[in-house]
């Protein structure tokens, strides 16, 4: 039967359909039953592995094909994925101890902190570090706090974004159209991210760092204290993060959807009014929707209802699906491009959301790599369409190679 975005796991390749039936901390007997007939039926293993690495999903693939169907999978197959949880969970024990390390550098310094997904969320959706993808640490922190946070950071870390100096024009550019900065650490190869807001481009008091700590849990991670987002504040963060990525990544959208499935409690009345007054209830919808249908995520009546009223919470969906089964990473399909652009500015209920999408949109990131004096910031305008080609035909060639 088909729900509210008109597709259903059977619309996806066998490759695909085995990966979500792996997409669960507990497989219930349906999925595990699908796992092994999956398995069993020749799937392409060599496009299973790319879309594996390309959603980010290695642990739990591994964890449960190693459980229900370690005798019928190729060995050689399984021995990557073996090699990838190993080296994810390597990953994820580092980013632990560094995360509680930098916590506690800021709050020694009078900075208050949150962790955003990373360990916290592994312990709060999976309840294991080895389970969830570890990737950036990402730290946020009120705006007033950023100078000396990044002082402090670069102390250990290269800043890699901005990577050049900014002029005190370019900083209120950068601090006005993005939402942190990006370091990395030279031998441990660690990534950080401070954030002074926790979404790009959409400024709301409701997620305003300094309302968000006042609303923060604090979990303990390897006897160290690590603040983070309040279980109904980081449910609707999930949900604005993914859709501002349109989903492209399956991971963010297992997160959700494990956070779903392990707190049947949820005070959905209290979290749609926090969404409707952050202005992120098409956000909140869309992921919940996209948890449901492919993951089997719990779909409460008011946000089914809500999605069946505005049109642009299926339609937004339904080109999040089409991105989750794009292989071509380096260089998707120009009409996908066009439709996530559209659909970040139909996302946007107020002109200013609006204006600030297509101001990302036809300034893009190209000045966070190339520097060029505030005389000649127009420049990056004209830049943006040649410098995207030029990464788009070389993207293109390393797919063809």
């Amino acid at each position: 039967m088909r729900g509210i975005c008109s597709f259903t796991r059977s619309d996806l390749p066998p490759e695909l359909r085995l990966i979500l039936a792996c997409l669960r901390v507990t497989p219930n007997d349906k999925e595990t039953r699908q796992i092994e007939r999956l398995s069993q039926n020749g799937a392409a293993w060599p496009v299973f592995l790319k879309l594996v690495d390309r959603h980010r999903v290695a642990p739990l693939v591994y964890t449960n094909l190693s459980r229900y169907a370690g005798k019928t999978a190729p060995s050689a197959m399984m021995s990557a994925l073996r090699s990838r949880f190993e080296s994810n969970t390597r990953r994820g024990l580092a980013n632990a101890a560094e995360t509680g390390r930098l916590c506690q550098l800021f709050q020694e310094n009078a900075i208050p902190v949150l962790s955003l997904k990373g360990s916290a969320l592994a312990l709060q959706a999976y309840g294991s570090l080895a389970l969830r993808h570890a990737g950036d640490i990402d730290l946020l922190v009120a705006p007033h706090h950023v100078d000396l946070a990044d002082h402090l950071l670069q102390r250990r870390y290269r800043r890699t974004v901005p990577r050049f100096p900014l002029t005190s024009d370019q900083g209120r550019r950068f601090f006005r159209l993005m939402h942190h900065f990006g370091y990395r650490h030279n031998h441990s190869r660690l990534r950080v991210e401070l954030h002074w807001r926790p979404l790009i481009n959409r400024p709301s008091p409701v997620m305003n760092p300094t309302r968000l700590q006042n609303r923060a849990s604090t979990l303990t991670v390897g006897g160290s204290p690590l603040p983070t987002l309040s279980f109904l504040d980081n449910l609707l963060y999930l949900c604005a993060h993914g859709a501002a990525h349109l989903w492209y990544r399956l991971f963010w959208l297992v997160d959700l959807a494990e956070m779903l499935r392990g707190n049947p409690e949820i005070d959905w009345r209290e979290l749609i009014a926090l969404a409707r007054e952050a202005d992120l209830m098409r956000t909140l919808a869309q992921g919940v929707i996209l948890a449901h249908e492919l993951l089997e995520a719990p779909l409460p009546e008011a946000i089914r209802a809500y999605a069946l009223r505005d049109r642009l919470v299926p339609y937004s969906a339904k080109v999040a699906f089409r991105f989750m089964l794009c292989l071509q990473t380096e260089a998707p399909p120009i009409s996908l491009i066009l439709q996530r652009h559209l659909c970040n500015l139909r996302t946007g209920n107020s002109f200013q959301d609006k204006l600030r999408t297509l101001q990302e949109i036809c300034l893009g990131q190209d000045w966070l790599t190339l520097g060029l004096p505030d005389s000649l910031f127009f420049l990056y305008f004209l830049l943006r369409f040649p410098l995207w080609l030029q990464r788009r035909l070389r993207g293109s060639g390393k797919q063809r190679a």
